[in-house]
C-alpha cells in the first residue's frame, strides 16, 4: 500500500498538517494555524481507514523538518517495562520517557531538545519507592540519564546528586532500604542548581498541589502521590506530561531556540483511545482548558466517530465537538468555545475531530490500476465489475481497497457474470516473505479478517472471550436487530459459564469504530460479507450457515406470523427472510402469494423488500432465470408473477454483484402484471358489489400503488441504488 494513499490534501503544502506545524514536507515555512491555544487533533475512523498510516506519513515526511515523536499506545512495551519496577514506573512514565528520547535524538534545526523538567520529575518518582533497596533505586535514576544530552549542565547536576548519595550510603548504610533517598536526591539537586535552573523547576513543580510555589516540595509530593496510586498517581502523571511540554516550549522560547527553531513540534499518538492514550490526552486537555497553553501539536487517533466516550461527560452533547472532513475546500476554523469552567468543562472543547477520508471512486480506480502494474489489463466489462465489486465491499476504506486490489491483480480474468463479490473475496493474495520464510497464498477475505478483526479486538473485551470473539461476530453476520442477535448468542454460547450478550457486543463494536445500521447487526457491508463467507465455510457444506438460519426461523415461527417485528413488520416476514437465505424461494413465494390480498399492499411491499435482503452463497444462482420467467413455476398467474418479482428484488437487494441491465425491466414487468390482477379483481367487484364497494376501492388503490412501485423501483435499479434505504449502503450504491 502506498503510504500517502488518500492523504494528498492533508499532506500537501497548504494542508492542515503543514499549517499546524508551520513547515512543509520540503522544509518551507508556512503561516501557523491557530495559537496560542491549540486543539488536540483527533483523527477518527474505524478499522482500515488509515489513521496509523497517516501518522507514519507525518513522522516520515515532516519529521526531518520539525521535532516529531511517535507512540503506539496499543503496544505492550510501556506496560511490560513498567511491570518490571511497579514501585517506580508506570506505563505513562515509560511512554513519556520514550517520547522524550525521540526529542532528544532530534538532529534538525536547533538540535536536540533537552528535558530537565521531565527528568527531575521522573527521578523523583524513581527515588520515591520506600520499599526498594538502595542499589536498584540508584540504578533506576541512572537509567534516566539517557534523557539528557551528554556533558550538559542538567546531566551533571542531576547525575551528580544521585552518585554523591550512593557514595554516602556506601559508607554509612545500616539497612538495605533507602527511605531518605528522595530527600537526599532533591537536596543535592537544588544545592547545585543555578538561579535559571531553579526557575525552570519552579515553573513546573511549584504549581504542584500543596507545593505553595516550592519546587522541591512539589517534587516530593509528586513522588509520594505516585506511590499512593489511584487518582493521586493520575495527577502526578499529568504533571509529568506538563513538564515535558514545558521542556519542549523552553527549547523554542530560549534565545537560541528563537534564532534556530522554526514551526511547531509534534506528538503522534496512535490508538490514543486506548487506556494509555486516554491517560496522556486527558491531563493535556485539562491543562489547556485551564490556560496552560503550549506549542506541542498533538495528533492522536480514535476509532469512534465522536472521538471516544472519555471526551464527553455523561449525557454531554457529543454533537458540539468541532469536526472537519478533508476535501471540503477550506481549513477548519477552530477556537475553544466560550464559557468553559476549568475542572468541570468537558474535554471535547479542546478537540478538533478530523474524519479520515474514504477513497473516491477515481482514487479507487487509480489504486487498482497501480496494483495491476504492467500486467495485462482485463477487458472493459470485467474491469468495471471488479471496480464496482471493490467499491461495494470496501466502501472506500483504503485498506480494503488495497487488499482487494492486490487480490484482483492476481486473478485470471473470469467472464463478467462470474466476477461477483464472492469471487473477489476468494481470490488469493500473492505470497509474501516473512523474515526469509515463504508465506503461502491466502484468500484475501481471510487476510482482511485478520487485519480488521482478529488483530483489533476491543480493549474492553473480557479476556475469557478473546479466543472466540471472531466466532461470535461470524455467527452475528446473519442477525438484524439486537433481539435477533441475542437469540443467536444464547444458542452459540450455550453451556458456557461466561457469556457475552448481544447488547454488550454491539457496544464493543461501536467502540471499535464499526458503524451501526438500523437494519443489520453488523453495520458495515464489507465486514458483513467477510463474516458471511467465514460462517459458510465454518463447517462443511455450509452447515453453520444453515443451522443459524434454521435457529432464527424457529424463533420467529414460535412468535407467530402476525407478531409485530420492528424491522420486518411481522415475525412471519422475518422468518421468511431466513428461509430464503438458507432454503430457497419456493416456500417464500407461497407465503407472499398467500398474504398478497390479506395485507395492506404498502406493508406487503415493505415485507417483500425486507425478506429479499438476503445473501445467496454456496449454491448455483438461477435468480436471473426466475426473474425473467425462464423457469416454469407451478401455480396460477399470480404466484408466477410473485416468484418473478421476488427473484428480481432479491437480485437488486443482494448487492453481491453489479446489476444486469435486464433487472429494471424484470422489476417493472411483474409489478405491472400484479397491478393488472388487482384491476381485474376491482372489475369483478364492481359487477358483484357496485362501484361503491369496499373491495373495489381497495383493489383499485392497490393497482395504482403497484404501477407507481413499478416506476419507482425500476428507476432506482437503473440508478444502481438499493430499493430499501439502509445505513450500510447509504453512500455505496451498486457501481
Amino acid at each position: 500500500m502506498r503510504e500517502e494513499l488518500g492523504f494528498d490534501e492533508l499532506l500537501d503544502d497548504g494542508g492542515l498538517i503543514a499549517r499546524l506545524l508551520g513547515r512543509t514536507a520540503a522544509g518551507r515555512k508556512r503561516e501557523l494555524l491557530y495559537g496560542p491555544d491549540l486543539p488536540v487533533v483527533l483523527l477518527v475512523g474505524g478499522p482500515g481507514m488509515g489513521k496509523g498510516r497517516l501518522l507514519r506519513c507525518v513522522r516520515d515526511r515532516f519529521g526531518p523538518r520539525v521535532p516529531v515523536a511517535y507512540l503506539d499506545c496499543a503496544l505492550s512495551d510501556c506496560r511490560e517495562q513498567a511491570e518490571q519496577r511497579p514501585g517506580s514506573r508506570s506505563d505513562v512514565t515509560e511512554a513519556l520517557r520514550l517520547i522524550a528520547l525521540q526529542y532528544g535524538d532530534w538532529a534538525g534545526d536547533g538540535g536536540k531538545i533537552a528535558v530537565p523538567r521531565l527528568y527531575a520529575g521522573l527521578a523523583a518518582v524513581a527515588a520515591s519507592d520506600r520499599l526498594a533497596h538502595v542499589a536498584p533505586l540508584v540504578d533506576e535514576v541512572g537509567r534516566l540519564g539517557s534523557l539528557l544530552p551528554p556533558k550538559s549542565f542538567w546531566r551533571g547536576v542531576l547525575m551528580g546528586a544521585a552518585n554523591n548519595y550512593l557514595g554516602f550510603l556506601g559508607g554509612l548504610v545500616t539497612t538495605p532500604l533507602a527511605g531518605p533517598f528522595i530527600n537526599a536526591l532533591l537536596d543535592g539537586l537544588f544545592a547545585r542548581l543555578s538561579p535559571e535552573g531553579r526557575s525552570a523547576l519552579t515553573e513546573g513543580y511549584g504549581d504542584y498541589p500543596g507545593a505553595g510555589g516550592n519546587p522541591q516540595a512539589g517534587l516530593r509530593s509528586l513522588g509520594g502521590d505516585f506511590q499512593q496510586g489511584g487518582e493521586a498517581r493520575r495527577i502526578a502523571e499529568g504533571f509529568l506530561f506538563r513538564a515535558l511540554r514545558q521542556d519542549v516550549d523552553a527549547a523554542y522560547s530560549s534565545v537560541r531556540g528563537r534564532l534556530s527553531r522554526v514551526g511547531r513540534p509534534a506528538l503522534l499518538l496512535d490508538h490514543a483511545d486506548n487506556s494509555l492514550g486516554r491517560r496522556l490526552l486527558k491531563p493535556a486537555l485539562e491543562d489547556r482548558e485551564r490556560g496552560h497553553h503550549d506549542r506541542l501539536v498533538v495528533f492522536a487517533t480514535a476509532r469512534r466517530e465522536d472521538g471516544g466516550r472519555f471526551l464527553h461527560r455523561a449525557g454531554g452533547p457529543a454533537a458540539e465537538t468541532a469536526r472537519w472532513e478533508p476535501f471540503t475546500g477550506a481549513l477548519p476554523d477552530w477556537s475553544r468555545p466560550p464559557g468553559g469552567v476549568p475542572d468541570h468543562a468537558p474535554l471535547w472543547r479542546g478537540v478538533l475531530l478530523v474524519r479520515m477520508p474514504v477513497l473516491t471512486r477515481d482514487q479507487q480506480k487509480a489504486e487498482l490500476s497501480r496494483l495491476r502494474g504492467g500486467q495485462e489489463q482485463p477487458d472493459t466489462a470485467v474491469r468495471l465489475r471488479i471496480h464496482s465489486g471493490v467499491h461495494r465491499l470496501s466502501g472506500g476504506r483504503p485498506l480494503f481497497v488495497t487488499r482487494l486490489g492486490e487480490a484482483a491483480a492476481a486473478l485470471r480474468f473470469p467472464a463478467p457474470e462470474d466476477c461477483t463479490d464472492w469471487t473477489l473475496l476468494d481470490a488469493r493474495v500473492p505470497a509474501g516473505d516473512d523474515e526469509g520464510r515463504r508465506v503461502a497464498d491466502r484468500p484475501v477475505a481471510d487476510v482482511l479478517i485478520d487485519e480488521l478483526v482478529a488483530c483489533q479486538r476491543p480493549e474492553e473485551l473480557p479476556p475469557e472471550h478473546r479466543a472466540h470473539w471472531l466466532d461470535l461476530l461470524t455467527h452475528l453476520s446473519v442477525a438484524h436487530d439486537v433481539e435477533c442477535a441475542q437469540t443467536l448468542m444464547r444458542a452459540v454460547q450455550e453451556g458456557r459459564d461466561d457469556q457475552l450478550s448481544a447488547y454488550l457486543i454491539a457496544d464493543l463494536m461501536e467502540d471499535s469504530g464499526w458503524p451501526r445500521c438500523p437494519r443489520h447487526f453488523i453495520g458495515d457491508l464489507g465486514l458483513r460479507r467477510l463474516l458471511t463467507r467465514r460462517l459458510h465455510l465454518l463447517r462443511p457444506g455450509g452447515a453453520a450457515w444453515h443451522t443459524d438460519h434454521a435457529l432464527l426461523q424457529g424463533h420467529y415461527r414460535d412468535l407467530g406470523n402476525d407478531h409485530p417485528d420492528p424491522l420486518f413488520r411481522t415475525a412471519g416476514a422475518h422468518r421468511m427472510h431466513h428461509l430464503l437465505a438458507s432454503d430457497g424461494a419456493d416456500l417464500v413465494t407461497r407465503y407472499l402469494a398467500g398474504t398478497f390480498l390479506t395485507r395492506p399492499l404498502t406493508d406487503w411491499c415493505e415485507e417483500l423488500l425486507s425478506i429479499a435482503d438476503a445473501a445467496l452463497i454456496g449454491v448455483a444462482d438461477d435468480r436471473y432465470a426466475h426473474a425473467l420467467g425462464e423457469i416454469h413455476v407451478h401455480g396460477d398467474t399470480r404466484r408466477r408473477l410473485i416468484d418473478r418479482l421476488l427473484h428480481a428484488v432479491w437480485l437488486t437487494e443482494d448487492r453481491t454483484q453489479p446489476l444486469d441491465e435486464t433487472v429494471p425491466g424484470a422489476l417493472r414487468g411483474p409489478l405491472r402484471g400484479l397491478s393488472e390482477e388487482l384491476a381485474r379483481i376491482a372489475d369483478e367487484a364492481v359487477r358483484d358489489q357496485g362501484p361503491e364497494g369496499a373491495d373495489v376501492a381497495r383493489a383499485a388503490e392497490g393497482a395504482a400503488l403497484l404501477v407507481r412501485m413499478a416506476r419507482e423501483w425500476g428507476d432506482r435499479a437503473e440508478d444502481k441504488q438499493p430499493l430499501q434505504r439502509c445505513g450500510c449502503t447509504e453512500h455505496i450504491g451498486f457501481g
